[in-house]
């Protein structure tokens, strides 16, 4: 069996229909997709997972023919000061409780304002609290970079990574926002192998995503790097491109080209 198994998030739906969620449902697995990632408008917000049907949606996932899902997305922790960041870090632990009922193995989310006037260290303190939150939660937490937020480049993790040693943080190498920001994200998988959680495909040209194969990321690259260090958990798919009604057709082809693209660089296809 493959080391990369490919999943399809709501947000790779965004905006083809009134709900991604429920469009992840009806188009991910009759393009192919077994796994899938959870986002969605309903979790940005701190403390809405305390609204969120976890149960009522992990029923539809199952009754769609998804094997599992290979993340949830939840809301950032402020930057305005470490008392900010870490008081908000008790709803972002809601998200390992909709993690649970998933049977999700990480949390992602990105980082909050870049201006924010705690800056990185309220960034830190806030995930230090809560991991102190969810120390009985099987879910790991895996940063992701969005372009200009606090997560960002590659200083930003080492910061991170500097103040917190914990196994249970890592990173989500998103491709499109790493290409946003012009950093050399393939020296960071080698450099942070250990850390390599979670992977958010994009392709972009500049910085707008444009479906996957028809921009100026190397993916055939990707693959390879994450070869060589053993990489062994989700590609998952996103897309925010302009013509949103063509998306359940992109997910379509990002599923042929992947799959090939897979095969090619490991000689076998990703996991079914």
């Amino acid at each position: 069996m493959s080391a990369f198994t490919l999943s399809c998030t709501t947000c790779a739906l965004r905006g083809a229909e009134r709900d991604e969620i429920l469009a992840c449902f009806r188009h991910a697995p009759a393009a192919g997709y077994k796994y899938w990632g959870l986002a969605g408008p309903p979790l940005w917000a701190l403390g809405g997972a305390q609204w969120f049907d976890a149960a009522r949606v992990r029923q539809l996932a199952d009754a769609a023919g998804f094997l599992g899902c290979t993340e949830v997305y939840g809301p950032s922790l402020p930057t305005d000061s470490i008392a900010a960041a870490e008081a908000a870090a008790e709803d972002v632990a809601l998200m390992f409780d909709v993690a649970a009922v998933m049977d999700a193995p990480l949390v992602v989310f990105s980082g909050g304002n870049r201006q924010g006037a705690g800056g990185i260290e309220a960034s830190i303190a806030g995930i230090q609290k809560l991991l102190t939150l969810v120390q009985d939660r099987p879910a790991r937490l895996a940063l992701e970079p969005h372009y200009n937020s606090r997560f960002m480049t590659r200083q930003d993790f080492d910061a991170i990574f500097a103040a917190i040693d914990d196994p249970r943080v890592g990173i989500t190498v998103d491709t499109g926002h790493f290409h946003s920001a012009g950093e050399d994200w393939k020296g960071l998988i080698r450099d942070y192998r250990e850390r390599i959680y979670n992977i958010h495909l994009k392709d972009h040209q500049g910085s707008q995503s444009v479906p996957i194969g028809a921009g100026d990321i190397d993916l055939r690259g990707l693959i390879e790097v994450l070869d060589e260090i053993g990489y062994e958990a989700a590609l998952a798919l996103e897309l925010e491109v302009v013509d949103q009604h063509n998306l359940p057709r992109y997910i379509g082809e990002a599923y042929t080209y992947l799959s090939d693209l897979v095969r090619q660089v490991t000689g076998q296809p990703p996991a079914a």
